[in-house]
């Protein structure tokens, strides 16, 4: 398989099936998980993973010793061999659109999804002491699990900013028999607690550490408020360690008290309070050491996948029974429903091309969308000036237009009018009558709804009549079991059209899109355009 460096158009490709935001262990499982499983998956990566400061990890079965930066970089490499999207951008914001999540970069770009994994992780606030930042992930860790065999018979010195903190000390007494608590930051420690660090072999020195001594880029002590210097080789800190979760607050999900604060509440697969929403990795457990952060991202990977499974053969299923009925207005009502469990759309929510094209050089007025479906063209036709009034036989459809004319701010622009249009009668006239590709596989009075559409053509007003001029390639038609589509020609002659109309357009037109297998493909549209004199 190939596949291309992402750009802006790949960011903001209409409907992600999941969209992974942070690409550490994490995140980057949950994407070759979801990407192996041939899912559309956008990774949003701010190339900030919280372990980038140490040279190596450990306790990674095969990887131990590794590179945490290697790991990263084996990921993308893995996750875009099977066609994941991988940008490295910061999210500024994540926001509710419907029942869609809408991801805003800093970089302006924006890209949807029904399924949301947050892997942004969390930080480490380190004491304000001189020296800790610079040995930070070297000389200076946190993680008994991750360093302390490395650390065995040296001088452990454990930085103590809580009596909780007191514990690392405990998990560090098998590794060396010199281990000295500095208990400056956590003030008089509890009797009880002293007297078992002392049991255990423990020192206790309460002196304040000043700062952290190196000869070269190497520990050799740490300068205490007395003036001496206590001798140690390796500092394990106890940072403060701060949620990264930003996008998840601001989608107001859950949070339950840890020993480390607030922190977001997940389920065993990570699913948090906001249906669609997970969270895995340090982002729902900030104890997770590498291998249980990417196991919690291949758990929630394995999770989205199943729903969206059952997604699909729901939606199957309804359009199984969609295409068993014959009355027109059950039929797309179905067929809507259907397409909207499974992708949030039928259509792909612009203008179609060649309607564009036709009216794009006409002088804005009332126009009237026959058949108008999820809005594509009305929302163009508002956006472009007119005043329009969208007709279609769907509730569900005409519901989704709506929502998307209130978001981009041309509500007031467009009346949704919900009709059949075999028998809907216009009882106005407008100076441009469009009826785009009104094909259907139940009945449809094609002929006579033209013939109507003709007479709610102002004086000097424009019909444009668009429709497919070849069965669109994979659609499911063999060219011999259905009927034949209608030529430009054979529109205007049903029309049959009164004296004073002028014909501007007819034949055919080409236009390149994108097929059912994801492909560009090229598609070829009739063109009927007539004017009714003035």
């Amino acid at each position: 398989m190939t596949h291309h460096e992402p750009t802006a158009s790949d960011i903001s490709s209409p409907l992600w099936d999941v969209i992974i935001i942070g690409g550490g262990a994490a995140g980057l499982s949950a994407a070759l998980i979801l990407a192996r499983a041939r899912r559309r998956v956008l990774v949003l990566d701010a190339q900030e993973p919280r372990n980038r400061f140490a040279p190596h990890m450990h306790g990674v079965l095969s990887r131990d010793g590794y590179s945490p930066l290697d790991l990263v970089s084996d990921g993308y490499r893995e996750v875009r061999a099977v066609d994941g999207v991988i940008v490295n951008a910061r999210v500024a914001q994540t926001r509710t659109r419907g029942e869609r999540f809408e991801i805003l970069t800093e970089g302006g770009e924006r890209a949807l999804t029904k399924h949301l994994i947050v892997a942004t992780g969390a930080r480490d606030e380190l004491p304000s002491i001189p020296g800790l930042a610079e040995q930070w992930g070297r000389g200076v860790v946190a993680c008994p699990y991750c360093d302390g065999y490395e650390s065995s018979g040296r001088r452990i010195a454990v930085l103590a900013a809580s009596v909780p903190g007191l514990h690392k000390a405990h998990m560090l007494r098998p590794y060396s028999n010199d281990v000295t608590v500095f208990s400056a930051l956590v003030g008089e420690l509890p009797e009880n607690d002293r007297l078992v660090l002392e049991e255990l072999g423990i020192r206790v020195d309460a002196r304040a550490v000043t700062r952290v001594v190196t000869e070269g880029d190497t520990i050799t002590g740490l300068a205490l408020d007395d003036g001496t210097v206590a001798a140690v080789d390796v500092v394990f800190a106890e940072p403060t360690i701060v949620a990264r979760d930003e996008p998840l607050r601001q989608l107001g999900v859950e949070q339950v008290e840890t020993p480390m604060g607030p922190w977001t509440a997940v389920d065993s697969f990570g699913r948090t309070s906001v249906p669609g929403v997970w969270a895995v990795g340090n982002s729902a457990n900030p104890g997770a050491l590498v291998p249980i952060a990417a196991g919690s991202g291949a758990t929630a990977a394995l999770a989205i996948n199943g729903e969206l499974v059952a997604g699909e053969v729901a939606a199957a299923s309804a359009r199984v029974a969609a295409d068993a009925l014959t009355d027109p207005a059950e039929f797309w009502e179905a067929r809507y429903v259907s397409h909207r469990r499974e992708t949030g759309q039928v259509w792909s929510g612009h203008v179609n091309a060649t309607v564009e094209n036709e009216a794009s050089g006409l002088t804005p007025g009332s126009a009237l969308d026959l058949g108008s479906g999820e809005g594509g063209d009305a929302l163009w036709f508002a956006s472009q000036g007119w005043t329009v009034t969208a007709v279609d036989i769907s509730a569900t459809a005409l519901a989704v237009g709506a929502a998307r004319a209130e978001e981009a701010g041309l509500g007031d622009r467009i009346e949704w009018v919900r009709a059949d249009l075999g028998t809907w009668h216009p009882t106005a006239e407008y100076d441009l009558v469009s009826a785009a590709f009104l094909h259907s596989p139940v009945e449809l009075a094609r002929e006579e709804i033209l013939r109507r559409a003709l007479s709610a053509v102002a004086p000097g007003g424009r019909l444009l009549v668009v429709g497919h001029g070849a069965f669109p390639p994979g659609s499911g038609h063999d060219h011999t079991d259905a009927p034949p589509l209608p030529t430009a020609d054979e529109v205007l002659a049903a029309l049959d059209l009164p004296a004073g109309w002028t014909v501007e357009v007819s034949g055919t037109v080409d236009r390149v899109g994108t097929g059912r297998d994801g492909e560009p493909t090229t598609f070829v549209d009739t063109v009927a355009r007539v004017r009714r004199g003035s």
